[in-house]
């Protein structure tokens, strides 16, 4: 069954309405990355540590040489191994 607009963003809406501050929180920066903000959620990219700053460059360099998965896949594929709806 495919759902029309108005049907996607009644969903959308009942759907953040009910969510908890934790499910806010990741889908307020899954919608700001979506449409290209650079939004850290709980801080500025200065306050990380070292290694976490080393870690998110190679992420993101892993992620233009095409090595990465697209979330979209990987939450398919853990709501699957974990039998998960949403």
């Amino acid at each position: 069954m495919d759902m029309g607009v108005a049907e996607i963003k009644s969903e959308l809406i009942d759907r953040i309405e009910h969510a908890d501050a934790n499910q806010l929180t990741d889908l307020y920066g899954l919608i700001a990355n979506y449409f290209g903000s650079q939004v850290v959620i709980g801080g500025e990219v200065d306050e990380l540590s070292d290694y976490q700053k080393q870690r998110l460059e190679t992420s993101i360099q892993q992620a233009k040489a095409g090595l990465g998965t697209p979330a979209i896949d990987a939450v398919r594929k853990a709501r699957k191994k974990y039998g998960l709806n949403g």
